[in-house]
């Protein structure tokens, strides 16, 4: 259902790609890459996870419920080679705010997807969204 849901809205804006180590800020990324690929982070609706032939592994974290007007996702994904870097993306359909300078962040495009994020990110969320040194 998800994943029609997704294929349906269409329309999609993505966060760059934030390579984030993943023992920084007390190793909260750590905790999230060695939970259960079966259970949804806090404040997540769904997840699924991917392993792939290459090596590379991943997760999707939903960060929206069928109540929002809009569907959000944030992918945490290790490549084959360097298991301590994880790569972070966020995904949404959110639209973006009116009136933002086309160079902002991605959180102030996405205001609420940013929110929901946050929450899910916790102590690495300056750096993803911010763009915050480690």
């Amino acid at each position: 259902m998800l994943a029609h849901r997704m294929l349906a809205v269409g329309g999609f804006s993505h966060s760059p790609v934030v390579v984030v180590d993943r023992r920084v800020r007390g190793g909260h990324l750590d905790r999230i890459m060695t939970q259960s690929p079966h259970t949804p982070l806090a404040g997540c609706s769904d997840v699924t996870a991917a392993e792939a032939a290459s090596g590379w592994c991943g997760q999707e974290h939903v960060l929206t419920s069928s109540n929002d007007p809009f569907i959000a996702w944030i992918l945490f994904g290790i490549y084959p080679g360097n298991n301590q870097d994880v790569h972070v993306i966020i995904r949404t359909s959110e639209a973006p705010a009116a009136g933002v300078p086309q160079d902002a962040p991605f959180a102030q495009w996405f205001p609420l997807t940013a929110a929901k994020a946050r929450r899910v990110l916790g102590p690495i969320a300056a750096i993803v969204l911010d763009g915050q040194a480690h």
